[in-house]
Protein backbone atom coordinates (compact mmCIF):
# COMPACT_ATOMS: atom_id res chain seq x y z
CA UNK A 1 0.00 0.00 0.00
CA UNK A 2 1.33 3.44 -0.92
CA UNK A 3 1.86 5.62 2.13
CA UNK A 4 0.17 9.02 1.91
CA UNK A 5 0.66 12.03 4.21
CA UNK A 6 -2.83 11.61 5.68
CA UNK A 7 -2.64 7.85 6.22
CA UNK A 8 -2.34 6.71 9.85
CA UNK A 9 -0.84 3.26 10.44
CA UNK A 10 -2.25 1.26 13.34
CA UNK A 11 0.09 1.84 16.32
CA UNK A 12 2.24 -1.15 17.22
CA UNK A 13 0.91 -1.15 20.79
CA UNK A 14 -2.68 -1.65 19.54
CA UNK A 15 -3.72 -5.32 19.37
CA UNK A 16 -0.18 -6.35 20.26
CA UNK A 17 1.18 -5.37 16.86
CA UNK A 18 -0.98 -7.95 15.07
CA UNK A 19 -2.43 -5.37 12.68
CA UNK A 20 0.77 -4.13 11.08
CA UNK A 21 -0.05 -3.15 7.53
CA UNK A 22 -3.51 -1.89 8.49
CA UNK A 23 -4.56 1.73 8.82
CA UNK A 24 -6.89 3.82 10.95
CA UNK A 25 -9.87 4.87 8.84
CA UNK A 26 -12.15 7.86 9.49
CA UNK A 27 -15.22 6.90 7.47
CA UNK A 28 -18.38 8.72 6.40
CA UNK A 29 -21.47 6.99 5.05
CA UNK A 30 -21.90 8.11 1.45
CA UNK A 31 -24.84 5.93 0.38
CA UNK A 32 -27.08 3.12 1.59
CA UNK A 33 -28.84 0.61 -0.70
CA UNK A 34 -31.25 -2.03 0.61
CA UNK A 35 -31.61 -5.36 -1.15
CA UNK A 36 -34.07 -8.20 -0.72
CA UNK A 37 -32.01 -10.74 1.24
CA UNK A 38 -32.29 -8.68 3.63
CA UNK A 39 -28.90 -7.21 2.87
CA UNK A 40 -27.82 -3.59 3.07
CA UNK A 41 -24.93 -2.20 1.05
CA UNK A 42 -23.21 0.70 2.81
CA UNK A 43 -20.79 2.84 0.82
CA UNK A 44 -18.18 4.70 2.85
CA UNK A 45 -15.97 7.55 1.68
CA UNK A 46 -12.84 9.04 3.19
CA UNK A 47 -9.50 10.60 2.26
CA UNK A 48 -8.09 7.57 4.08
CA UNK A 49 -9.49 5.38 1.28
CA UNK A 50 -7.68 7.20 -1.54
CA UNK A 51 -5.09 4.79 -3.01
CA UNK A 52 -6.43 2.14 -0.63
CA UNK A 53 -5.01 -1.30 -1.51
CA UNK A 54 -6.66 -4.54 -0.43
CA UNK A 55 -7.03 -8.17 -1.43
CA UNK A 56 -10.33 -9.95 -1.97
CA UNK A 57 -11.22 -11.71 1.27
CA UNK A 58 -9.94 -8.97 3.55
CA UNK A 59 -12.17 -6.92 5.84
CA UNK A 60 -12.52 -3.73 7.86
CA UNK A 61 -12.87 -3.77 11.65
CA UNK A 62 -15.42 -1.16 12.75
CA UNK A 63 -15.65 0.52 16.16
CA UNK A 64 -19.39 0.49 16.85
CA UNK A 65 -20.54 4.04 17.74
CA UNK A 66 -22.51 4.64 20.91
CA UNK A 67 -21.56 1.41 22.68
CA UNK A 68 -21.08 1.59 26.46
CA UNK A 69 -17.71 -0.14 26.07
CA UNK A 70 -15.44 -0.69 23.05
CA UNK A 71 -17.22 -3.06 20.66
CA UNK A 72 -15.73 -4.01 17.30
CA UNK A 73 -17.20 -5.87 14.36
CA UNK A 74 -15.52 -7.08 11.15
CA UNK A 75 -17.10 -6.92 7.69
CA UNK A 76 -15.72 -8.05 4.37
CA UNK A 77 -14.74 -5.44 1.82
CA UNK A 78 -17.17 -6.09 -1.02
CA UNK A 79 -15.54 -3.62 -3.38
CA UNK A 80 -13.45 -0.45 -3.24
CA UNK A 81 -12.64 2.43 -5.55
CA UNK A 82 -9.21 3.76 -4.54
CA UNK A 83 -9.42 6.61 -7.04
CA UNK A 84 -12.73 7.89 -5.64
CA UNK A 85 -11.82 7.03 -2.04
CA UNK A 86 -14.86 4.80 -1.46
CA UNK A 87 -15.47 1.33 -0.06
CA UNK A 88 -18.56 -0.91 0.12
CA UNK A 89 -19.56 -3.43 2.75
CA UNK A 90 -22.65 -5.64 2.65
CA UNK A 91 -24.41 -6.15 5.99
CA UNK A 92 -26.93 -8.95 6.49
CA UNK A 93 -29.58 -7.54 8.83
CA UNK A 94 -30.38 -10.85 10.49
CA UNK A 95 -30.15 -9.94 14.16
CA UNK A 96 -30.06 -7.27 16.84
CA UNK A 97 -26.32 -7.06 17.45
CA UNK A 98 -24.65 -3.67 18.01
CA UNK A 99 -23.36 -3.22 14.47
CA UNK A 100 -26.55 -4.60 12.91
CA UNK A 101 -28.52 -1.97 14.84
CA UNK A 102 -26.13 0.76 13.73
CA UNK A 103 -26.24 -0.41 10.11
CA UNK A 104 -30.05 -0.60 10.11
CA UNK A 105 -30.20 3.10 11.03
CA UNK A 106 -27.17 4.27 9.02
CA UNK A 107 -27.73 7.24 6.73
CA UNK A 108 -25.50 9.41 4.52
CA UNK A 109 -23.38 11.70 6.67
CA UNK A 110 -23.04 9.27 9.59
CA UNK A 111 -19.47 8.62 10.69
CA UNK A 112 -17.66 5.58 12.04
CA UNK A 113 -14.05 4.61 12.77
CA UNK A 114 -12.47 1.57 11.20
CA UNK A 115 -9.21 -0.33 10.80
CA UNK A 116 -8.24 -1.97 7.55
CA UNK A 117 -7.48 -3.74 5.43
CA UNK A 118 -7.09 -6.81 7.64
CA UNK A 119 -7.36 -10.56 7.28
CA UNK A 120 -5.02 -13.24 5.93
CA UNK A 121 -7.41 -15.57 4.08
CA UNK A 122 -7.18 -14.51 0.45
CA UNK A 123 -7.20 -16.40 -2.83
CA UNK A 124 -4.71 -19.23 -3.25
CA UNK A 125 -3.09 -18.54 -6.59
CA UNK A 126 -1.92 -22.15 -6.98
CA UNK A 127 -5.42 -23.66 -6.66
CA UNK A 128 -6.67 -25.72 -9.58
CA UNK A 129 -10.27 -25.23 -8.46
CA UNK A 130 -11.77 -22.82 -5.93
CA UNK A 131 -14.74 -23.98 -3.84
CA UNK A 132 -16.70 -21.46 -1.78
CA UNK A 133 -19.32 -22.58 0.75
CA UNK A 134 -21.29 -20.41 3.17
CA UNK A 135 -24.55 -18.99 4.43
CA UNK A 136 -25.93 -15.54 3.64
CA UNK A 137 -23.20 -13.83 5.70
CA UNK A 138 -20.64 -15.38 3.34
CA UNK A 139 -22.19 -13.85 0.22
CA UNK A 140 -20.02 -10.67 0.27
CA UNK A 141 -16.68 -12.46 0.70
CA UNK A 142 -17.61 -15.13 -1.85
CA UNK A 143 -18.66 -12.69 -4.56
CA UNK A 144 -15.65 -10.45 -3.90
CA UNK A 145 -13.26 -13.39 -4.21
CA UNK A 146 -14.99 -14.81 -7.29
CA UNK A 147 -14.75 -11.44 -9.02
CA UNK A 148 -11.02 -11.28 -8.20
CA UNK A 149 -10.23 -14.62 -9.85
CA UNK A 150 -8.21 -14.35 -13.07
CA UNK A 151 -9.47 -15.49 -16.44
CA UNK A 152 -9.03 -19.21 -16.80
CA UNK A 153 -9.55 -19.99 -13.12
CA UNK A 154 -12.32 -22.42 -12.15
CA UNK A 155 -14.66 -21.88 -9.22
CA UNK A 156 -17.80 -23.30 -7.65
CA UNK A 157 -19.80 -21.40 -5.03
CA UNK A 158 -22.48 -23.00 -2.84
CA UNK A 159 -24.43 -20.27 -1.05
CA UNK A 160 -27.26 -20.89 1.37
CA UNK A 161 -29.97 -18.28 1.60
CA UNK A 162 -33.63 -18.55 2.45
CA UNK A 163 -35.92 -17.41 -0.35
CA UNK A 164 -33.28 -17.24 -3.08
CA UNK A 165 -30.81 -14.52 -4.07
CA UNK A 166 -33.45 -11.91 -4.90
CA UNK A 167 -31.91 -8.86 -6.51
CA UNK A 168 -28.28 -9.71 -5.79
CA UNK A 169 -26.19 -8.94 -8.83
CA UNK A 170 -24.40 -11.75 -10.64
CA UNK A 171 -20.67 -11.33 -9.98
CA UNK A 172 -18.70 -9.74 -12.79
CA UNK A 173 -16.25 -12.62 -12.99
CA UNK A 174 -13.51 -13.28 -15.52
CA UNK A 175 -13.19 -16.85 -14.22
CA UNK A 176 -15.43 -19.78 -15.07
CA UNK A 177 -17.61 -19.56 -11.95
CA UNK A 178 -20.57 -21.81 -11.16
CA UNK A 179 -22.73 -20.01 -8.55
CA UNK A 180 -25.32 -22.29 -6.93
CA UNK A 181 -27.99 -20.96 -4.59
CA UNK A 182 -29.68 -23.23 -2.08
CA UNK A 183 -31.22 -23.00 1.36
CA UNK A 184 -28.88 -22.93 4.33
CA UNK A 185 -30.25 -26.30 5.40
CA UNK A 186 -29.42 -27.69 1.95
CA UNK A 187 -25.75 -26.80 2.05
CA UNK A 188 -24.61 -30.07 3.60
CA UNK A 189 -26.27 -32.13 0.87
CA UNK A 190 -24.83 -29.82 -1.78
CA UNK A 191 -21.34 -30.23 -0.31
CA UNK A 192 -21.71 -34.02 -0.39
CA UNK A 193 -22.44 -34.00 -4.12
CA UNK A 194 -20.17 -31.23 -5.44
CA UNK A 195 -17.20 -32.37 -7.50
CA UNK A 196 -13.77 -31.90 -5.92
CA UNK A 197 -11.26 -31.89 -8.78
CA UNK A 198 -7.55 -32.32 -8.00
CA UNK A 199 -6.09 -29.10 -6.66
CA UNK A 200 -9.34 -27.95 -5.04
CA UNK A 201 -9.00 -25.28 -2.34
CA UNK A 202 -12.10 -24.65 -0.19
CA UNK A 203 -13.13 -21.44 1.58
CA UNK A 204 -15.90 -22.05 4.14
CA UNK A 205 -17.51 -19.11 5.95
CA UNK A 206 -20.63 -18.38 7.99
CA UNK A 207 -22.34 -19.60 11.14
CA UNK A 208 -20.05 -21.49 13.54
CA UNK A 209 -21.77 -24.89 13.54
CA UNK A 210 -22.35 -24.76 9.79
CA UNK A 211 -18.66 -24.04 9.17
CA UNK A 212 -17.68 -26.95 11.40
CA UNK A 213 -20.08 -29.41 9.73
CA UNK A 214 -19.16 -28.42 6.18
CA UNK A 215 -15.44 -28.57 7.00
CA UNK A 216 -15.78 -32.06 8.46
CA UNK A 217 -17.68 -33.26 5.39
CA UNK A 218 -15.05 -31.89 3.02
CA UNK A 219 -12.21 -33.46 4.99
CA UNK A 220 -14.08 -36.78 5.08
CA UNK A 221 -14.32 -36.65 1.30
CA UNK A 222 -10.54 -36.39 1.05
CA UNK A 223 -9.89 -32.65 0.87
CA UNK A 224 -6.45 -31.96 2.33
CA UNK A 225 -6.53 -30.02 5.58
CA UNK A 226 -4.03 -27.50 4.22
CA UNK A 227 -6.45 -26.83 1.35
CA UNK A 228 -9.27 -25.85 3.72
CA UNK A 229 -9.72 -22.27 4.92
CA UNK A 230 -12.63 -22.10 7.35
CA UNK A 231 -13.82 -19.02 9.21
CA UNK A 232 -16.80 -18.74 11.59
CA UNK A 233 -18.37 -15.29 11.35
CA UNK A 234 -21.09 -15.71 13.99
CA UNK A 235 -22.86 -18.27 16.16
CA UNK A 236 -26.56 -18.82 16.40
CA UNK A 237 -26.81 -19.14 20.20
CA UNK A 238 -24.98 -15.99 21.32
CA UNK A 239 -23.64 -12.64 20.20
CA UNK A 240 -20.05 -12.25 19.12
CA UNK A 241 -17.50 -11.08 21.66
CA UNK A 242 -16.56 -7.40 21.83
CA UNK A 243 -13.56 -7.96 19.54
CA UNK A 244 -15.92 -9.19 16.82
CA UNK A 245 -15.24 -12.93 16.86
CA UNK A 246 -17.67 -15.69 17.88
CA UNK A 247 -17.15 -16.78 21.49
CA UNK A 248 -16.68 -20.31 22.79
CA UNK A 249 -14.49 -23.15 21.61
Amino acid sequence: MTDAPHRRPVPDDLFGGRLRGSYLLDLEVAAVVDRSVPLRTITFRSPDLVDFEWEAGQDVMFDVPGAARPVRRRYTIRRADPAAGTLDVDVVLHGTGPFARWAADAAPGDRIDGIGPRGKVTLREDAGHHLFVGDETAIPVTLAMVEALPAGARATALLGIEGGPGDLATPEASAAADIRWTTTGGLSEAVDTVTLPPGTVAYVNGERLLVREVSERLLARGLAREALFAKAYWRRDQSNADHGEPGGD
